[in-house]
Parts: structure tokens; sequence; C-alpha cells
């Protein structure tokens, strides 16, 4: 199966950087979804009409950003021109869609959504070539990049709904906190740093992924083979289990990238991810003799 595919049409002097903002949005916010902006999609040599054309072939919707310098204002009284943000348009409309019926996530056509970007959400301040025209029949969204973090979130929940698209899940589940690590005293950040210059803390490094009121320990480890790396985990699991404490972590292949936290104490770094931390370094110098 295909995932569900954007193609976003835009003028570069007018929302490029709003253009690259709402892929990442999209494709961060939406399951199995992919988003083509023309920028990141071109390759050298690559024949321009030709790959925008293929470009919209793979979409099933056109996303078309529409900002001040969208087109001519109407009171310049000059018709806008056949330049490539019309013919991306026109043809979004007009080629039929290219996927199986399978793959068409029960579209008969192409499905084209205005969004108006830091200006008046209406076409009459353009001046429209006769191609384009249909857009001003069809319902407009409106976001102004001064609002993006509030609104930014809304908007992809109205696509979604729209287009029967699931989202990913808003943030991670946590077990209801225990009382009596939640009175657990995070460590001090002079003391955390003092404590893993120690050898036995090989490797771990603090870090808050950009939020300042959360801190974790976090490591990666390598293995010779993903069966070393799940057996790794596996002794880890089971000491989990013993210790009530458990890590953030993901796994590729041969390698394990964890990150401790102590959810009860609101994200802060505890003796908990310090014991486990310790019995990680353990496990994993234990699985590096057995090889």
């Amino acid at each position: 199966m295909q995932p569900f595919t954007f193609f976003i049409s835009y003028r570069r002097q007018d929302t490029a950087p709003i253009a690259l903002l709402l892929k990442s949005e999209i494709e961060k916010r939406l399951q199995f979804v992919r988003v083509s902006v023309d920028v990141e999609e071109m390759k050298p040599a690559d024949d321009f009409p030709d790959r925008l054309k293929g470009l919209i072939n793979e979409a099933h919707a056109t996303i078309a950003l529409i900002g001040k310098h969208w087109m001519p204002q109407r009171d310049i009284k000059r018709r806008a021109g056949d330049d490539w943000v019309t013919r991306e348009l026109k043809y979004s409309k007009s080629a039929p869609l290219t996927q199986s019926k399978r793959d068409r996530y029960g579209l008969k056509r192409r499905l084209v959504l205005p969004i108006f970007v830091d200006c008046e959400r209406s076409f009459d301040q353009f001046s429209l070539s006769d191609s384009i025209t249909y857009l001003s029949k069809l319902h407009s969204e409106h976001i102004e990049y001064a609002n993006w973090p509030s609104s930014i979130g809304p908007l992809i929940d109205r696509i979604a709904v729209k287009l029967d698209l699931k989202k990913r899940p808003d943030k991670d589940e946590y077990p209801k906190p225990n009382l009596v690590k939640g009175r657990t005293q995070p460590l001090a950040d002079k003391e955390l740093t003092r404590i893993l210059a120690y050898e036995d803390y090989e490797g771990w490094y603090i870090d808050n992924f950009g939020n300042t009121e959360v801190a974790y320990l976090v490591k990666t480890f390598q293995f010779p083979h993903f069966n070393q790396a799940a057996e790794f985990m596996e002794m880890v699991i089971n000491h989990c289990r013993i210790l009530d404490h458990h890590p953030e972590w993901r796994n590729v292949f041969n390698h394990v990238t964890v990150s401790l936290t102590t959810w009860d104490a609101r994200r802060k770094v505890t003796i908990y991810d310090l014991t486990l931390a310790l019995y990680m370094n353990m496990a994993a110098k234990f699985i590096h003799k057995k090889k």
C-alpha cells in the first residue's frame, strides 16, 4: 500500500519557508503520509516540467499555499500569466489519479486544498488566470505565521479529518506515578556531573532534548550483532522488573539508545536512573565478554 501523498504548491518568493515547515509538521503528526516539496525532490539534471508533473501524479492531494505575493493583486490590473505555480494548480485539477484503485484512499480525483498564509482569506484580492479560478469555489484554510505554534496542530487535525487520515499519538503513555519514587530528590547538576565522571558510568551524558524542564541520562550501546543487542535488552528487562524502573529506548540492529529519567519525579534524574545506568554498563560488558 502506498502512503497518502501531498504535493505542496507555493511561490518561492512568497511562502517557501512555510512550505518546508508544513511538510515537516504533516509528516510528524500524521501516520503513513508523504509530502513532496519541489526543492527537496529535484535532483541535478532533472527536467523541471516533467519532474513537477511526476510529483503531482504521485500525489493524492495538492496543497496550494497562498501568501500576499502568490498572484498579482487585482488592483494592479495585471492578469496572472501561465507561470509554474499556475501550471501546477491547473495540472493538479486536470490530471487523473495514477494510483491503483486500492491505493486511492477512496478518492475519485485529486484534491486541492488552498491555505492562505499571512493574508486575507479571499481570492478576490488576486487576479487569477481562467485555468485556476476553480480555486475560489473550494473550501480554504488560513494560518498566521505569528500564531504558528498554536494554530498548526488544529490545522493539521482538520486536514486529517477531511481526508480520514490517522494522527500519530500526541504523547507517550506513562504508568501512574509512584508516590514513593515521586518523593525522591533529583540530583543537582553539579553532583550529577561529578558522578558521571566516574569510570563506572562511562558513556553516559545528560540531555534535555530541547526541554529545559526535564533531564535524562543518555547512552548508545553498540554490539557486534542484533543477537547481542537483543540479549542485552532481555537482561535489562528482567532487571527492570525487579527495580520497578523502566528505560525509554530504541533498538536499530546492533545498537540500543537509552534515555533514563524518573517520570514520577517530574522527569528528572534520580538515584533510580543512576542505579539502572550502572547495571546497563555491567550488562553490556558481560555481553561483550561472551563473544
